[in-house]
């Protein structure tokens, strides 16, 4: 699984992606920046499951 060696930043970056992908578009940058300090604050882990559960 390739995400099992990526940084944190890596995998926020990921999961940032993914999301946008998922959604089409991001409302707007204030709301791009909530979720990327959210996805900040998670750890590793948890992250790794978002990149899982979105696969």
């Amino acid at each position: 699984m390739k995400n099992m060696h990526m940084t944190h930043k890596e995998l926020v970056d990921q999961v940032s992606a993914n999301l946008f992908k998922q959604s089409g578009k991001i409302e707007s940058q204030r709301s791009w920046l909530a979720m990327r300090n959210y996805l900040e604050q998670l750890d590793i882990e948890q992250l790794k499951l978002m990149l899982k559960e979105a696969a």
